[in-house]
């Protein structure tokens, strides 16, 4: 049975041969041609780095590429890397001057433009670099007792009726009294700060601050005093803020309804759900985890934050002005 052999048909040519292993594809002659193709295939795959015998069969590899070499930088003055400082020294203060009046005074540039060059030559934050320019443009100018408290009652006034002039009330106040406005910020935030000072709780937490709301509109139904006294009278009630506090806290409920001329209007079946999910916030014991207007637009979910925000702002106006003891 050593001798035996197989009647086969070669699977490349299909002629008829014979072999000893019944398994034998190829006659002897596409054989040769088989084998010759595989060396050559072989020695491509060892050039090119890919496995010859199997996939990760005596694996040769191409030689790793060098990295290429990094392009120069065009020259010119590098920029520091480390943030702007936020010191302003009297040398920089010197600096800033001597560059504004050799470089900028009379040049007609916007002011912001100005600030803005300056504040990278030097490599100071801008808002530094505008409090010198802005008193380099606006020098300062005398300022009487008696003017500075008309601007205090002035803006006092504007934060209690939640009143709010074309172009900003310290705008307003500087272009009524013909004083530059960084003397009236300086005046109110100065006025400002020693309300907050003179506060048990000088910085109101998000509790207290839905208290006083709360306080509030229970006071817009029960209407027992002039609008103009309900600051007072919540502040004395609660007893831990301010009169200018809670006037401040409900200036900002009332915000500039202008702010949202560009967000859509919520679709009209919303609007009612949102002001009785508001009547609802006024009524529990304490806020929501999530802000008021996200916890609204997500219970209604056909409208978002700032379209919940937008309808209680047009709420609340509402509401204040039909108030009936002006």
């Amino acid at each position: 049975m050593s001798g035996m052999k197989f009647r086969l048909q070669c699977s490349s040519c299909g002629a008829t041969f014979f072999a000893p292993a019944r398994k034998t594809r190829h006659c002897p002659k596409c054989l040769k041609k088989v084998a010759s193709k595989k060396s050559g295939d072989a020695t491509k795959l060892e050039s090119s780095g890919a496995p010859a015998g199997g996939f990760g069969a005596n694996l040769v590899r191409a030689p790793a590429k060098e990295p290429a070499a990094k392009k120069p930088k065009p020259r010119g003055e590098p920029k520091p890397t480390q943030p702007k400082s936020a010191d302003l020294t009297p040398e920089l203060r010197e600096q800033i001057a001597r560059i504004y009046q050799e470089q900028f005074a009379g040049s007609g540039a916007p002011a912001s433009e100005i600030i803005a060059r300056i504040s990278d030559r030097v490599w100071l934050q801008r808002k530094l670099v505008a409090y010198v320019v802005n008193r380099l443009i606006n020098p300062p100018v005398p300022i009487t007792p008696e003017v500075k408290e008309r601007i205090i009652e002035t803006y006092k006034g504007y934060v209690e009726r939640s009143e709010r002039p074309a172009g900003g009330r310290r705008h307003a106040i500087a272009v009524t009294e013909g004083i530059p406005l960084h003397q009236v910020k300086s005046i109110v935030y100065g006025w400002s700060q020693s309300q907050y000072a003179q506060s048990p709780t000088p910085e109101l937490s998000r509790e207290q601050l839905f208290e006083i709301e709360k306080a509030y509109w229970e006071e817009l139904v029960r209407k027992r005093y002039r609008y103009s006294e309900l600051a007072a009278k919540i502040a004395e009630r609660l007893g831990y803020a301010t009169a200018f506090q809670v006037s401040r806290w409900l200036d900002m409920l009332h915000d500039d309804q202008s702010r949202f001329d560009n967000i859509a209007d919520a679709p009209p079946e919303a609007e009612q759900q949102i002001i009785e999910a508001y009547k609802r916030y006024l009524a529990a014991p304490r806020p929501p985890e999530q802000g008021l207007h996200g916890a609204i637009a997500s219970q209604i979910g056909a409208v978002n934050g700032r379209q919940v925000h937008k309808i209680l702002q047009r709420y609340r106006h509402q509401q204040r002005d039909e108030y009936p003891l002006k």
